[in-house]
């Protein structure tokens, strides 16, 4: 039986993130996050979804600012230093939205329970915080072996896991150059996962370095090329942080929420639903500039 090929365009991956689904987002803040992945699925304006995410940042402010979110599930919404807040995050966006508070720790216990077919995993790092009282999926529950109570946090599904990754062969088998994060756990918990890749490579290549292998075809539903695909996140050993990119975003959202949308409105038009595809997005925000990003990355 010969091995399926999962390369497929981004309009078809977008195809597969459904209204009302639980969309899990890899990458940690500004880094390694699908952003072309989710400028195709914020160019169709996918209504009522559940986003999670480790820390996040403009990628996760801006499907609020659409208006395209029900519940959100996120440690940290911001640009560190760039950014503390994202500034959507406030509550104010094109339509309320919940938030399911949780911290990095307990997400990962999460991930970690569904992982293992548990129906919970015990965990103390939000015992006597407030989290437990503002999150009814958390738990306390008593210690068997008598020791203080712990935090009983249910197992994390998700519809469709959106990756960001260095590279892969037309098969799924996937590499990271670099940290990664919790994408494994992310992708261990998603029903379909979709890969975004820097460049895709032949089995060979990844065979020649499987140290660097952090997801296999087991877990890959579909592969996409992008190059520069992350933008305007960094992209680990590839390319930085465009800080001025996330800035204007900041200066546009902030005037949005102040009331002045217009700006907000432009800025959308520009790199969202004019440019038709990947290629045009890279386009308008300018070789030139992209190019530069690699340097001393």
């Amino acid at each position: 039986m010969s091995r399926q090929q999962l390369v497929i365009s981004l309009p078809e991956a977008a195809a597969m993130i459904k209204d009302g689904n639980s969309v899990g987002i890899g990458g940690f803040v500004t880094t390694n996050k699908p952003m072309a992945l989710l400028r195709e699925i914020m160019r169709l304006r996918t209504r009522n979804l559940t986003i999670i995410a480790p820390p996040s940042s403009m990628e996760v402010d801006m499907l609020l600012g659409l208006g395209m979110v029900e519940k959100l599930i996120t440690p940290y919404l911001g640009a560190e230093a760039i950014a503390p807040l994202g500034p959507f995050h406030s509550g104010w966006a094109g339509k309320k939205f919940s938030i399911e508070e949780m911290e990095l720790g307990t997400l990962v216990a999460g991930l970690r329970a569904h992982a293992m077919a548990v129906p919970f995993i015990p965990t103390r790092g939000v015992v006597g915080t407030s989290i437990p009282s503002l999150n009814p999926t958390l738990r306390y529950v008593e210690d068997p072996f008598g020791g203080p109570p712990l935090i009983a946090v249910p197992p994390i599904e998700m519809d469709v896991v959106l990756i960001h990754a260095s590279q892969a062969d037309c098969y799924g088998n996937v590499q990271h150059l670099g940290a990664t994060f919790i994408d494994q756990l992310m992708a261990q918990a998603g029903k379909k996962v979709i890969v975004q890749v820097e460049r895709i490579v032949s089995s060979e290549e990844i065979r020649r370095q499987p140290e660097n292998t952090t997801l296999t075809s087991e877990y890959v539903d579909a592969v996409v090329l992008t190059p520069y695909g992350a933008h305007p996140m960094a992209s680990q050993n590839h390319y930085r942080v465009d800080a001025e990119f996330i800035k204007e975003y900041v200066r546009v959202a902030k005037a949005c929420v102040k009331g002045q949308p217009e700006l907000f409105e432009e800025f959308v038009t520009k790199y969202l639903d004019n440019p038709h595809g990947h290629a045009a997005y890279l386009e308008t925000v300018g070789l030139e500039r992209l190019f530069s990003l690699g340097e001393g990355a």
